[in-house]
Parts: structure tokens; sequence; C-alpha cells
């Protein structure tokens, strides 16, 4: 798939807006443990070390995979273009450093779907999207690194299956999360009144995300139209990036909604301006 300058463009300002919200939050998470460390002393609860010592360690390699991803579109895209052989080592790297991000969450994911009733349906959700895209992505970054040997079809693939298995996540997180209010207050706390709207953004928009995601995915790898994949990937990506900026709306008018935005991973909704720009080129 050719890329147009106003493609990679949006691609490095979605990488950018993911190392920005990255970085919010390790900070928050250092300073959490900064707190913790100076009211108490060792021996430390046995969950401090789940929550947030690994969430910390998880979330400085995102960041680092995040520099690495844009090192490699500079060295690919940049004023003295080099081939993806030569790149391909810092790409499998940013793609095993998110992974291991996902991996590093999975342990306080457990903990709290086997411990807390009240957000079993969002622990889970967070777990399922750990487990499912950790896994995916590590063996992408093998294959990415192996990519002479394994030929580039099959890398292909592969990253058609790491999306497909990353909206999943992000569906499942973002909708179950609706669900586990509905399991604490009741079914017509998310069918009334404005919090109705968040739930049917949810529910619809990412819904219609994956199901175009995936249709592009099954056109490019069984009937080779790279236009007609292209198109529906681009409606995807602004499927996608309209539900996170009607979500940062919805929690813009709900009540002490907005206090909790960051919460969510809002970083996708600069992916609006890619599928965009991949939808009129």
């Amino acid at each position: 798939m050719v890329l147009t300058r106003w493609n990679k463009i949006w691609i490095v300002i979605t990488l950018f807006s993911l190392l920005t919200y990255e970085l919010y939050w390790l900070n928050s998470i250092f300073v959490t443990i900064y707190r913790r460390l100076s009211v108490s002393l060792p021996p430390f609860p046995s969950f401090f070390w789940v929550d947030p010592m690994l969430p910390a360690i998880g979330d400085s390699f995102r960041v680092i995979g995040v520099c690495l991803a844009l090192l490699s579109a500079y060295l690919i895209w940049g004023p003295k273009p080099r081939p993806l052989s030569s790149v391909k080592k810092y790409i499998a790297a940013a793609l095993f450093f998110e992974g291991i991000f996902f991996l590093f969450g999975s342990p306080a994911n457990i903990i709290l779907t086997v411990r807390i009733t009240s957000t079993f349906l969002s622990s889970f959700a967070y777990l399922l999207q750990s487990l499912l895209v950790s896994s995916l992505l590590i063996v992408l970054s093998f294959k990415v690194w192996r990519t002479q040997e394994t030929g580039g079809r099959g890398v292909l693939k592969w990253t058609s299956v790491v999306a497909i298995g990353y909206l999943v996540g992000i569906w499942f997180v973002n909708v179950f999360k609706w669900f586990s209010m509905a399991q604490s207050g009741g079914i017509e706390l998310i069918l009334s009144g404005i919090t109705s709207l968040g739930f049917l953004n949810s529910i619809i928009i990412l819904s219609m995300s994956l199901i175009l995601a995936a249709a592009g995915a099954y056109i490019l790898s069984k009937k080779d139209n790279r236009r007609l994949s292209k198109r529906l990937i681009a409606l995807s990506l602004i499927m996608l990036g309209l539900h996170f900026a009607f979500y940062m709306l919805y929690s813009a008018i709900a009540p002490n909604a907005w206090r909790f935005v960051l919460l969510t991973e809002i970083w996708p909704i600069a992916l609006l301006g890619l599928g965009l720009s991949m939808l009129w080129s």
C-alpha cells in the first residue's frame, strides 16, 4: 500500500499523540510510586509490585517503543531515506516493546478480575486486551525481524491480524466499561439520558470500525483488491477516531465525566486525520 505525504504526516502525528499520552501517564505512575515510598518502609505489600511497579515498567517500554517507531519513520521517510531492510530491527523492537507494555499490565488485571466483583467486566476486558494484543504484537515483531526469510506477504497478513486484534481489544475495553456501569447501577443507567449517548457511541461506532477493518483485511488477503481494501481501512480509522472525538465531547457535557477522560486511551483520535487522508488519496 503506497502512502502519500499526508498519510505519513498523520502517522507521525498519531505516534506523537500516543507518546504524549504515555508520558503523561508515566509521570503520574512515578509520582504515585514516589508518594507510596515516602509514606511506607519495606517490605511493601505484594500488590505494590503488581501495581504500580509493573505498569511503570510496561509504560517505560511503550515510550521507548514509540520513540523507536518515530526513529524508524524518520529513517525511512526522512531527507535521506534508508531501505526498510536496514530499519526493520527498530520496527521489530518497537512492536516487541508495545507487546511487553500490554503483557506487563496483565498481572494487575488478573488480580482485579478475580478479587473485585464490582469491576469484573471492565477488568476482564482489560485482561483480554492485554493477553490478545501482547501475543499478536510479539509474534509480529519476530515476523518483521525475519522479513527476508519469511517474505513481505506474511508480514502484511500478520499486520492485518494485529490490527484486528487491536480493534477487538479496544472494542472490549470501551464497551465493557459501560456494561460494568450497568452491573453496579442497573441497565437503565446506560440506556437513559446523556449516558446512553456515550454507550451508543461505543457500541455502534466501534463495531462499525471493527467490521470495516475486518472487511478490508479480508479483501486484501483473499481478493488482493488494494484500492477497495484501502478505502475500507480508511473508513475504519475514521470511525475509530470519531469514537474518541465523540467520547471527549460526551465527557465535556456529561456530569463529572471530564475528570475521568484520561483514564481512556484517547490518543487514537488522531487516526481520524489518517483515515481522511487515506480516503482522499
